[in-house]
């Protein structure tokens, strides 16, 4: 287990995922811890956004960083990617909808999502050469910590999903979806 945003462990976890992986590297990072802030406007601080952006934003992208050198090793063998879990929240075009959105405002949430999202089409651009795919997929609202006990659906039907897409839809051709 790894506290993400404790950012001085990284390296002693890098040790201990090599020491499973071996020469074979990372084939498969999923970046799927996150927090939910959901503050309106009128409620909303700057520690409630920060706190979201780097469990959600940074983290994930401190992750990659430090796991790069197992997933360069590995891709040259095998298909690797790095999918990073988002969210229908953090499209921007979704904030219009009609009806309205109910997390609309949900500023600390939602754009943290958005920022995630931005960096894995700036990991897809880097990691390319080597041959590492990068994504963003939301697995939709599920009965988790975060989504809640009345979330449509189970954890199951949302780690199939993602499991599919990694084993189906990551090719050559599709980069970033």
């Amino acid at each position: 287990q790894l506290e993400g945003t404790n950012y001085n462990s990284f390296p002693q976890f890098v040790k201990q995922v090599e020491a499973i992986v071996g020469d074979q590297g990372l084939d498969t990072l999923i970046n799927n811890a996150g927090i939910a802030i959901t503050t309106l406007l009128d409620s909303v601080t700057a520690e409630d956004m920060l706190k979201n952006f780097e469990v959600n934003s940074v983290a994930p992208l401190m992750l990659t960083k430090a796991l790069l050198p197992l997933l360069k090793v590995s891709a040259p063998i095998r298909k690797t990617a790095v999918i990073n879990i988002s969210s229908g929240q953090g499209s921007i075009a979704r904030t219009n909808h009609t009806p309205p959105n109910p997390w609309r405002s949900m500023y600390p949430y939602r754009t943290s999502k958005t920022a995630l999202n931005m960096i894995t089409k700036c990991l897809a651009v880097d990691l390319k050469p080597y041959g590492i795919h990068v994504i963003s997929m939301s697995p939709g609202h599920l009965k988790t910590d975060l989504g809640g006990p009345t979330a449509p659906l189970e954890v199951s039907t949302g780690v199939s999903g993602v499991l599919n897409v990694i084993k189906t839809q990551i090719t050559d051709d599709v980069l970033v979806t």
